[in-house]
């Protein structure tokens, strides 16, 4: 038996999951092999007849999503995304990834910056990046914010914002996918985590507010190729269902389209 159960498949690729681990001891012993392992698939395969979706809380944190798919490993491999539930207002489930999942600058000419809906950036993640990310028919479960796409970046106040469980420096730190890093992602020296982009202008009309060394917020010009995107989606709940998983970072929600099939 492996020493630890650590991947679980799911669709066409592995998604890690910190489920079990552990050697043949303690309650492997106790409880038995085959009955350890029979509960393990029910808990990763049982789905709860109603969910609470909420955003972050006090005393529980984040609930979690998969939905859509994303190259995450160091060769491109695929992996369903993994959300971080900010926010549930009226149906519309405010959804941010969990890790970074690419690195790219917002545009190419800081000193002729035409402002965040006319950058390459936006254009690219709601083009090509949402069209990698979801299937046609999981992009129908998705809302489009009249500002802001179908994807974004989260702003400046969205990871400063307790409600949405950013409390404290340590809280924006971000850490990449392999893709990401492979991709040329910057990782401060000594530090697992990376700067993000946000979506807010700085006061300095070459730059974006940005993470930095130590979780503090700053700015950096818009033409930095090797900062991390956490994209931000909005999922409309009365378009998907949940199909398994119990909202937590080991066991997420597992979404499908209503009506539809998993990629």
């Amino acid at each position: 038996m492996p020493d630890r159960l650590a991947h679980i498949n799911d669709r066409k690729g592995l998604f890690p999951f910190a489920a079990f681990r552990g050697r043949e001891r303690g309650p492997f012993l106790a409880f038995g092999k085959a009955a350890f392992l029979a509960l393990a698939a029910a808990l990763v395969l049982a789905a709860p007849a109603r969910a609470d979706i909420a955003g972050w809380r006090q005393g529980t944190g984040y609930q979690y999503l998969l939905f859509g798919r994303y190259p995450q490993g160091a060769q491109g491999e695929e992996a369903p995304i993994l959300w971080r539930v900010l926010e549930n207002r009226d149906g519309i489930l405010y959804v941010m990834s969990d890790r970074i999942l690419d690195v790219r600058r917002i545009d190419g000419d800081q000193w002729n910056y035409p402002g965040w809906q006319e950058s390459e950036l936006y254009g690219w993640m709601n083009s090509d990046m949402l069209e990698r990310a979801f299937s046609a028919q999981e992009r129908e479960a998705l809302h489009r914010d009249a500002e802001l796409g179908w994807l974004s970046l989260p702003s400046a106040e969205d990871i400063r914002n307790p409600a949405y469980g950013f409390g404290d420096d340590r809280s924006r730190f971000f850490v990449g996918s392999d893709y990401a890093v492979a991709q040329g992602l910057y990782r401060y020296s000594g530090r697992s985590y990376s700067p993000i982009w946000t979506r807010t202008p700085s006061q300095k009309k070459h730059a974006h507010r940005s993470t930095k060394s130590g979780g503090k917020i700053g700015f950096i010009g818009v033409e930095s190729d090797d900062i991390g995107l956490i994209p931000v989606a909005w999922i409309r709940e009365d378009r998907v269902e949940i199909v398994s998983g119990m909202g937590s970072e080991a066991l997420p929600y597992v979404l499908t389209v209503k009506g539809g099939e998993n990629r």
